[in-house]
């Protein structure tokens, strides 16, 4: 049937009946994604984030050289590294206090560097806007402070070893003045001291240059040109992109579970999933809640259409109608009753066959429809209709005595209620020549319907189509006081029977 078609059949038709199925599911599921994110909100707020901006100062013994751009030497990798280091959180972490570890500073630090540019930002993550401000600022100061002792460690170094070569230049430029001054002028001698002391003059007055120009390096790491408190504080993610990531979230997985929940929900929903699933027409589509015979006027109009429908479709031959009524027991067959009272109103003789009958359906549909007397007949009981000539009701013993023999234009309906026993259901179904299911919507399975559908393929009788109706309808007919009581025996023939077991034995 159509349900094993949609599992095969990944179309977009098959989507979008799926989604239509189970909006429900989708909806639900979409709700609890945003009240959860809600929900995480208030447990646990976003981070507010807080900004401080440096300019980085380039060290160099000629800051201004306008042959190349100073912050061409700043590395964007390099400084962020730097920035993110172990040794700048453990000095920001002292200063922020209050238990901070180095490892926390590093885990709410962002730091935005690129190569070329002499700009940095300090991005610090915090529950409150004061502690990422606070921290934010801590980080930009431990970092200009690295840097600056970095610099400054590299430069007193290189100072040192400048110090420790002049030092040699001094003593050789001493031995040189005093060998000069031992020679006799014009000697080998003297000249070759002359020269020492020479060349030792000119690599001194040069390392002397160096150590003035180091000492003119300005070590300082950089400024705080806007300290965190003087910017706007972030808040990442917003409650809104929260709330809007939890219903995404929601939503897909609704529609995931929908379509799983699809698998194991075969319960027809309304008319559309009937007529898919049994693939042939609804008959009549009833909104009535209030199950009645006669029903009210505008139900008795969609049993007319239906009628239209069946003699339309009826094999010229066919005479012999079964009823699968999967309505409760207490509605008293109000659907068959009253389609077999616009049948017959309509001028054709028709015999309304109910099997298995209780008491109380007899008491009901004899004050209903204004039975006679029960007339003799080998079958059972017949009574005829007051109220509709044409009309004959017959509460057979003997169902084959019931069904048979036929006369020209008469027609006759077999109700297959949920009172049967699954071997008067085959029954009825083998002596019947055409087939009406009567499925309650939210109701009925579409593997029962399926089934019937199957067992009535296989004995060669045609599917007219469905008579939908909507669930929890209430039964306006009664018989005696009003707020009498239905008899224990009607009420417990809703058990006895249902769709799913009407093939659940095979006849002997």
């Amino acid at each position: 049937m159509s349900q094993k078609s949609d599992a095969a059949t990944l179309g977009l038709d098959y989507y979008g009946f799926v989604l239509r199925r189970q909006w429900l599911v989708v909806l639900a599921a979409t709700v609890l994604g945003g009240l959860a994110a809600l929900g995480f909100y208030t447990v646990s707020p976003s981070p507010v984030k807080a900004t401080a901006v440096i300019n980085l100062s380039v060290i160099s013994t000629d800051p201004f050289d306008t042959s190349k751009q100073a912050s061409s030497l700043l590395d964007g990798t390099t400084e962020t590294q730097i920035a993110t280091s172990y040794a700048v959180a453990q000095v920001a972490a002292k200063e922020l206090g209050a238990g901070t570890v180095p490892d926390e500073v590093r885990r709410r630090l962002t730091v935005d560097s690129e190569t070329g540019a002499s700009i940095v930002h300090i991005v610090y993550a915090a529950p409150r806007s004061e502690d990422a401000r606070a921290g934010a600022d801590a980080v930009a100061a431990s970092y200009l402070a690295y840097r600056t002792s970095r610099a400054q460690a590299k430069l007193d170094s290189i100072l040192e070893g400048v110090e420790k070569r002049r030092t040699v230049l001094g003593a050789q430029l001493a031995d040189a003045n005093a060998r000069i001054s031992e020679a006799a002028a014009g000697t080998l001698a003297a000249n070759q001291a002359a020269s020492d002391r020479d060349l030792v003059t000119i690599e001194l007055n040069a390392l002397l240059a160096q150590k003035g120009a180091l000492e003119q390096v300005d070590t300082k790491g950089g400024d705080v040109i806007t300290e965190a408190a003087r910017n706007d504080v972030v808040v990442q993610p917003t409650l809104l992109q929260l709330l809007l990531i939890g219903l995404l979230a929601g939503g897909i997985l609704g529609v995931v579970v929908a379509f799983v929940a699809n698998r194991f929900d075969h319960r027809l929903r309304n008319a559309n999933e009937v007529r898919r699933v049994t693939e042939a027409p609804v008959l009549a589509d009833i909104h009535s809640v209030e199950a009645s015979i006669p029903h009210d006027e505008a139900t008795l109009e969609l049993l007319r259409a239906a009628r239209e429908r069946i003699f339309a479709d009826l094999q010229e031959d066919a005479q012999v109608i079964a009823i699968v009524d999967d309505t409760p027991a207490d509605l008293c067959a109000d659907i068959p009753v009253n389609l077999a009272l616009v049948t017959a109103s309509g001028g054709v003789a028709t015999t309304l066959i109910l099997p298995n009958a209780s008491p109380y359906l007899k008491r009901v549909l004899g004050a209903s429809l204004e039975l006679t007397d029960p007339l003799p007949d080998d079958s059972g009981e017949v009574c005829r209709s007051k109220r509709v000539p044409d009309l004959t009701v017959s509460f057979p013993s003997r169902l084959g005595r019931a069904v048979g023999p036929l006369h020209a234009g008469e027609l006759r309906f077999v109700v297959i209620g949920k009172a049967a026993s699954p071997s008067s259901a085959l029954a009825a179904l083998r002596l019947s020549d055409a087939l009406i299911l009567v499925a309650v919507k939210h109701r009925t399975r579409a593997n029962d319907a399926e089934q019937i559908l199957d067992e009535a393929s296989r004995l060669g009788i045609d599917f007219l189509g469905t008579i939908a109706v909507p669930p929890n309808r209430i039964s306006c007919t009664r018989v005696g006081p009003p707020g009498a009581p239905r008899p224990a025996a009607a009420r417990s023939a809703a058990s006895r029977f249902n769709l799913k077991t009407l093939y659940a034995r095979s006849l002997p």
